[in-house]
């Protein structure tokens, strides 16, 4: 019995310790050597203790003291060597002139004609891609997590000769609208709502059709929730706010932000925007830099509740995806999408990213969509 025990104790401490070096590890790679050191110790101390000291004290008083020096060694980390408050969201100026860069690069998908626009609201500066005729209707797009307003470029043929396009970079994102503190951002649904009714009044919409693809879907439902007068229609294209965002969706974009291993962000972006060539081939080269160099200020989205969905009776167009590592479940997403009243759902064999992988379907049955 006593062997069993001793064997199961030291599984555990091999899985804590593991836990604690990869910890380290992070630490290290985000340039806090004192939280390093300590984690190392810590780690250390727990696979291993020097057994002149068990003999000197005793078992039982050497298994108090090395107990208490690894929880001194963490509380060390935890609150002597804190890290500073971040100051942007990006983890350094090169970063961040490398995504500019990536953005140039995808603008070139864009018509000459768009006309770059930014606004000031109370959380900083708004940048806002606008194209079509002016006379038209307009048509908000919300683009998805860790992408930008550019990433629309696939999905403007089917609606630019009809609405006046308004592509809004989501603040608090790798991308050209900047939070004026990042610890300041809005941080609930209705925050996320009176920030987007602020937008829509500087760009002075009175209502909208309004595309929405993952957070940008969130955002989406979030609005027209608080102030349906304000959404005519929605298409929403694997949207948040459908289902829970899950711990591994967490783990993974942690994964690529914590540790700087393009093999790791590799696997990110095949898990998140889809294994797709077309995917990778446009945004992938963006993903990557979102991935090592930008280190988000947003929130979590919170899905809809059954009640909120039941009175929301606009007309909605819902794409999800067969292979939506992020929404999840096709079929269950529908279930839950099958509360808005007046709904219409499309589940296409697509990643996460279906609005580019699956473009040339999405804008047809869009355009079908936005002429009933």
């Amino acid at each position: 019995m006593k062997k069993v025990l001793g064997f199961i104790l030291s599984v555990v401490k091999g899985v804590l310790a593991s836990g604690i070096l990869l910890l380290a590890l992070a630490t290290f790679f985000g340039g806090s050597y004192g939280q390093t050191i300590c984690l190392v110790l810590a780690a250390t101390f727990l696979l291993y203790w020097p057994t002149k000291v068990r003999d000197k004290l005793g078992n039982n008083i050497s298994a108090v003291v090395r107990t208490l020096t690894i929880l001194s060694l963490l509380a060390i980390k935890q609150w002597v060597f804190v890290s500073e408050p971040k100051t942007s969201i990006y983890k350094t100026e090169s970063y961040k002139k490398e995504l500019m860069a990536e953005y140039r690069k995808c603008m070139q998908a864009w018509p000459s004609s768009t006309t770059e626009r930014y606004l000031t609201t109370q959380y900083g500066k708004v940048h806002v891609l606008e194209v079509g005729k002016k006379e038209n209707p307009p048509l908000v797009m919300l683009h998805a997590a860790s992408m930008g307003a550019h990433s629309w470029a696939e999905n403007l043929p089917s609606v630019l000769e009809e609405y006046h396009i308004y592509a809004i970079d989501n603040i608090g994102e790798g991308n050209k609208s900047e939070l004026d503190n990042a610890l300041v951002f809005p941080d609930s649904p209705k925050e996320i709502a009176d920030f987007y009714l602020e937008i829509f009044d500087k760009l002075e919409i009175d209502s909208a059709i309004v595309f929405g693809a993952s957070n940008g879907g969130y955002i989406a439902q979030t609005l027209a929730y608080n102030y349906p007068e304000k959404v005519e229609k929605m298409v929403l294209f694997g949207p948040m706010g459908l289902t829970q965002l899950t711990n591994t969706s967490i783990a993974m974009m942690s994964l690529a932000t914590m540790y700087p291993l393009q093999f790791l962000r590799d696997a990110v972006a095949d898990w998140a925007i889809g294994t797709a060539a077309v995917c990778h081939e446009k945004y992938g080269a963006w993903f990557n830099v979102i991935m090592k160099g930008t280190i988000p200020s947003v929130s979590a989205p919170v899905p809809m509740t059954i009640e909120q969905k039941q009175v929301m009776d606009l007309p909605i167009l819902l794409f999800l995806g067969t292979n939506d590592r992020i929404v999840g479940d096709a079929q269950i997403a529908k279930e839950k999408a099958g509360y808005y009243p007046n709904i219409q759902i499309e589940i296409l064999n697509s990643g996460h990213l279906m609005a580019v992988e699956k473009s040339e379907i999405i804008n047809q049955k869009t355009a079908q969509f936005l002429k009933n």
